[in-house]
């Protein structure tokens, strides 16, 4: 468990350090440490280099950044919701790199979290119920509890009827 946590933590940080420069939006479209931005644009670019551009992405950022200071009727603050506007203010040609710079952002952010959210929920199974289930039991109940919103639907007082009409056992005389 200790070794499953530090290596999430690096993946964390690898992230960060690759996509941190997206995730503050207001430094982004400010016009401030172009350089620092520059050099994130192609360290990113560097690691999904079949995907994006770094100087590309780099020119659609500052472009975005000109475009967005004209438009006083839209407000970003996070990406999202720059994604969003992108997506919104044109077709796939504009601004490319940094709409799927964006989306991998996104993508990745969502798929950390639900592993961590299994991960979690494990954990708590395990502490509470460790001593006295199977490995069978455990998966059951790992997958109704990451399953919530669609356990929470199930009525079931309806299965443990149906269960119980099916393995009658006894007999009628």
């Amino acid at each position: 468990m200790h070794n499953e946590m530090g290596e999430r933590f690096i993946r964390l940080h690898n992230l960060h350090s690759k996509f941190g420069f997206l995730l503050d939006i207001k430094e982004l479209l400010s016009t401030t440490n172009e350089a620092y931005i520059k050099e994130r644009c192609i360290n990113v670019a560097s690691f999904y280099d079949t995907d994006l551009y770094g100087l590309e992405l780099f020119s659609e950022i500052v472009d975005c950044r000109m475009l967005l200071k004209t438009r006083d009727d839209v407000l970003i603050t996070n990406p999202q919701e720059l994604l969003r506007f992108i997506v919104q203010y044109g077709d796939e040609s504009v601004f490319s790199n940094l709409r799927v710079a964006l989306q991998i952002l996104l993508t990745i952010a969502v798929s950390i979290a639900s592993c961590e959210r299994s991960f979690s929920k494990l954990k708590l199974i395990l502490s509470h119920l460790r001593t006295s289930m199977g490995q069978e039991r455990l998966s059951a109940l790992t997958v109704l509890s990451v399953e919530q919103e669609i356990a929470n639907k199930i009525n079931f007082d309806d299965v443990r009827d149906r269960s119980a009409a099916v393995k009658v056992r006894k007999l009628k005389l």
